[in-house]
């Protein structure tokens, strides 16, 4: 992956997706958030940290044997 995503990059996507009147209704908001592993084609669920530093970060738990993609 080149590009890196920063916090205004989800942001923008995310309000672009809450504010696109000829699409509403087809975002899964109410779905959990996942991340995609590429290495091992599994999902895991996410949640938000706020760390020591008081950055805010995106956590996965690894351990939690996901579902892998459909067809592998």
């Amino acid at each position: 992956m080149k590009n890196k995503m920063t916090w205004l990059d989800l942001y923008n996507f995310l309000y672009e997706k809450a504010n696109d009147i000829n699409g509403e209704g087809n975002f899964p908001w109410s779905e959990n958030v996942t991340v995609f592993d590429f290495e091992t084609l599994e999902y895991y669920n996410t949640d938000f940290i706020q760390m020591p530093d008081d950055k805010i970060s995106l956590s996965v738990d690894t351990a939690q044997n996901m579902e892998k993609t459909n067809g592998f």
